[in-house]
């Protein structure tokens, strides 16, 4: 008995560093979720339609300037033109996006997921680079009025060309 209870305390601080080591483990999955969800947040930009300013995309390439430039009915539904602002010098070609919009509820709130819509947009002329360049969305099934939101997301670049001199 006497021998166990000898073993057990030297085990003690043994075990009680297993606890620390489960915390500290614990505390930087928590650290890592949080980058995740930041890297995340940066990977979508979500737009209203209305509001002064731009949203910033992280891509492969570095960051691409979004805002709505016009929203207009068109076929029972919108079109939308999108400035998409290049500041590399990388000329980007067949650059792809995964559009998703809907509406607001009363309080101004987005309505629940289930309501949104989505489509995938490849550009149909490369964005110059250093430059602003307008591509044109149609969004069906939601009047001008009704949209309450955009978001930009899974961006994807396309070709990269860089200028020669």
């Amino acid at each position: 008995m006497r021998r166990s209870i000898l073993c057990a305390l030297l085990l003690l601080p043994a075990l009680s560093a297993c606890g620390k080591t489960d915390d500290r483990l614990k505390a930087v999955e928590e650290r890592i979720g949080k980058l995740e969800q930041s890297i995340a947040a940066r990977q979508a930009v979500t737009l209203k339609p209305g509001a002064a300013g731009y949203g910033i995309l992280e891509s492969d390439m570095g960051r691409i300037a979004v805002t709505i430039a016009n929203i207009e009915p068109y076929a029972g539904g919108s079109r939308v033109t999108l400035d998409f602002g290049n500041p590399t010098a990388a000329r980007l070609s067949a650059m792809k996006a995964r559009i998703e919009w809907g509406s607001n509820d009363a309080k101004g709130l987005p309505m629940a997921a289930a309501a949104s819509q989505s489509l995938s947009f490849t550009a149909p002329e490369p964005l110059p680079p250093g430059s602003w360049k307008q591509y044109v969305v149609d969004l069906p099934g939601v009047a001008p009025a009704q949209l309450g939101w955009l978001r930009v997301s899974a961006f994807e670049s396309g070709t990269v060309d860089l200028l020669s001199q």
